[in-house]
């Protein structure tokens, strides 16, 4: 999801010279939480509801507001944005769309957002955050690599152990791919025991992905085993006139033929 699509617009503005007390009681007419401070068509500054509280009503907008907003162009992902705002400890951003601020976004709307994309069990996002970041890298044509990593024998597990084990080693398994990643991969549990890891390291690291993903682990005191499938777009000479969906195919694909010929990776 872009930023675009969820940004307050139009923007509602102040100048820097009208009192605290104005600003207040604009933001409590409009129902909005903050204004954005513009003095003679030019933006300086952003003041909220939370700083109108804490400074004396009979101050000017210029006391209250935080200077020199940050600002995220409308076609940047949300959860960019979010990870821009929490790096920076900030609440919100200005939405622009190249050539004029058009809106504006909090961090607790993209967070409402996000949750709603999250896999409840794991806290990994859902199948839908990795195909948007990977559409929009092959609409760009920037390569990636697609990894399809399915847990070995879960069904065996579930029978053995009954599925509230079975749903340890999804969660438990879903932690083991956060400690692994890092700010190049975009993760992802795709449907029960399967997960989708979208990386942009280079060749090398990728190596060593794959071969901390070849290490047998145990949780729960059980042993547990994976089979992974990649399509890489340095690797796959027809990379980018495949869709994301034919990617995710030929990946999941892969380590299903793994798995009957009892490999266990790619």
């Amino acid at each position: 999801m872009k930023v675009g699509e969820l940004m307050t617009s139009p923007i509602r503005t102040v100048s820097s010279d009208k009192s605290v007390r104005h600003a207040s009681e604009l933001m409590a007419k409009l129902e909005i939480g903050s204004l954005v401070v513009q003095d003679h068509g030019t933006i300086i500054g952003i003041v909220t509801s939370r700083d109108v509280r804490q400074t004396h009503p009979n101050r000017i907008v210029a006391d209250a507001m935080t200077p020199n907003p940050m600002s995220v162009h409308q076609d940047h992902f949300i959860w960019d944005a979010l990870g821009t705002m929490e790096r920076l400890r900030i609440e919100r951003l200005l939405v622009s769309d190249g050539n004029r601020v058009c809106g504006i976004i909090t961090r607790d709307t993209i967070r409402i957002q996000l949750s709603e994309l999250q896999d409840p069990l794991t806290g990994l996002f859902r199948p839908g955050y990795v195909q948007a970041v990977g559409k929009e890298m092959l609409r760009k044509h920037e390569w990636f690599h697609l990894l399809f990593v399915d847990l070995n024998n879960f069904g065996e597990i579930n029978k053995r152990y009954g599925h509230p084990v079975g749903d340890d080693m999804i969660k438990g398994y879903a932690d083991r791919l956060l400690s692994l990643a890092t700010a190049d991969d975009y993760l992802c549990r795709y449907a029960g025991d399967e997960f989708v890891i979208l990386t942009v390291r280079p060749e090398g690291e990728l190596q060593q992905l794959l071969e901390a993903l070849r290490e047998p682990l145990v949780i729960e005191h059980i042993p547990v085993s994976t089979t992974v499938g990649f399509v890489s777009g340095l690797r796959e000479p027809d990379f980018f006139s495949f869709s994301f969906r034919d990617l995710i195919s030929k990946a999941s694909l892969l380590s299903t033929s793994l798995k009957r010929n009892g490999l266990l990776t790619s």
